[in-house]
């Protein structure tokens, strides 16, 4: 399994667009510089990262030619545990789950925020679903005690905004817990990254 601090770092590289040291690593992710390079050692060894050296720097970027790299990312965005509110919020949208490819809970509702007024979800769906899924998704706000903002993407969209890095979408990768979709979220971010 991954540590809480592998899963931070490979997140943070999988939702960015632009190579990263190992101190602007260990900022964003708020782990101590030594800390971060014994995990991007470690994870360049297993072939998940590549760096690069520009004069005396490395950065980092994930490794798509490796198989491996899809499957750890993949258990990098299954959430370690799941608070009891997270649960119900998840009965509450599984309905919705033959519709869509990705479903993310992020923003304040998944923190340990008291009184979170709002609850935030991604979902990734291809177009052909649209109508059906909106029907469904108004019968789930019936249900769910908050205000739900749903954020609609196809997988292009996500591809395109992830490309643009969104600030929103990257929250939602960074951050999110994700319900369903491992493999379509990876899948996005491989293409993304390309670099056509």
């Amino acid at each position: 399994m991954l540590t809480t601090n592998e899963k931070k770092i490979l997140r943070l590289l999988a939702a960015s667009q632009t190579d990263y040291s190992i101190n602007g690593i260990s900022k964003e992710c708020h782990i101590t510089p030594n800390g971060t390079y014994k995990i991007l050692s470690k994870l360049e060894k297993e072939g998940i990262l590549k760096s690069k050296k520009i004069a005396n720097i490395k950065s980092y970027t994930l490794n798509f030619n490796s198989p491996k790299t899809a499957r750890v990312l993949e258990l990098a965005f299954i959430p370690s545990e799941v608070k009891d509110k997270i649960k119900s919020r998840s009965a509450d949208v599984t309905r919705l789950k033959s519709l869509t490819k990705v479903c993310v809970l992020f923003g304040s509702y998944i923190t340990s925020k008291k009184n979170p007024k709002d609850l935030d979800i991604l979902f990734v769906l291809e177009k052909k679903n649209y109508m059906e899924f909106t029907r469904l998704l108004e019968k789930v706000k019936e249900v769910v005690p908050i205000m739900v903002h749903d954020i609609l993407q196809t997988p292009e969209d996500l591809k395109s905004n992830l490309k643009k890095s969104d600030p929103i979408i990257i929250a939602a990768l960074r951050q999110g817990i994700v319900l369903w979709g491992f493999e379509t979220i990876v899948g996005v971010i491989a293409h993304a990254q390309r670099k056509d």
